[in-house]
């Protein structure tokens, strides 16, 4: 006996086309049953449903397998009767296309995406450069500290805003990394540990210089004391 039948794919919307093959009996000694058929045909379709959904429209041939491979066992969810069966997926030309175009949509959403991502980390990291960030803020808005009025109340506007914005950039940087924040306050409670004792004192300046540069990474690192019996000593 066969049926056709749909199955919801994982893109939303998106069906097989699904023929199944199957047969069944009844179990001895049990309630009578009115239509059999459609009892083994809703058992097929519980079976076969939940893993349809799990695969794209277009892996067809993929979530076949999947779903012949859970019907290689006899369907016994029913105490008054047992079904196997055999599924046959296809995909429509409209399936086909409706789920290209989606998948196409999709990637170019994706490349937008990381687009607009590097955009912005390029922005924040400009803005966050201590060497370069205000200038190119002062020369961004250069009409507007130019234009009608006092040049030297505008232009302190812009540096105020420009000192409120990478303010709360690099406190959010800063709360962003909870790794980070978790590596030093394990090297200050070590720091803490070691100061007193004359045998770690060494190791305890070494930290002290490991945690500067991680909260201040451009810091230039202390001189290193000449060692005792160097030439010229």
């Amino acid at each position: 006996m066969t049926f056709p039948t749909r199955l919801e794919s994982a893109d939303r919307g998106l069906y097989f086309s699904a023929s199944f093959t199957y047969e069944w009996h009844l179990v001895p000694d049990t309630a009578p049953l009115l239509h059999g058929n459609a009892v083994a045909q809703t058992l097929l379709r519980d079976v076969a449903a939940p893993t349809a959904e799990r695969y794209d429209v277009l892996a067809d041939d993929a979530a076949q397998a999947a779903i012949n491979s859970d019907l290689s066992h006899e369907i016994r969810t029913d105490p008054r009767l047992v079904v196997s069966g055999h599924v046959t997926l296809s995909v429509t030309e409209v399936m086909s296309a409706a789920a290209r175009q989606r998948h196409h949509a999709a990637e170019q959403l994706r490349t937008q995406e990381a687009l607009t991502t590097a955009q912005l980390e390029i922005l924040r990291e400009r803005l966050l450069d201590r060497g370069l960030g205000l200038v190119w803020w002062v020369d961004r808005y250069a009409d507007l500290q130019f234009a009608a009025g006092d040049p030297a109340d505008k232009a302190a506007s812009v540096v105020k805003a420009f000192t409120a914005l990478t303010d709360a950039l690099r406190a959010q940087r800063f709360l962003a990394l909870p790794d980070e924040r978790s590596v030093i306050r394990a090297r200050v409670e070590e720091l803490l540990s070691c100061l007193e004792d004359p045998v770690t004192g060494k190791r305890a300046a070494d930290l002290l210089e490991e945690i500067v540069r991680t909260l201040a990474p451009n810091a230039p690192s202390s001189p290193q004391p000449e060692s005792a019996g160097a030439p010229g000593s």
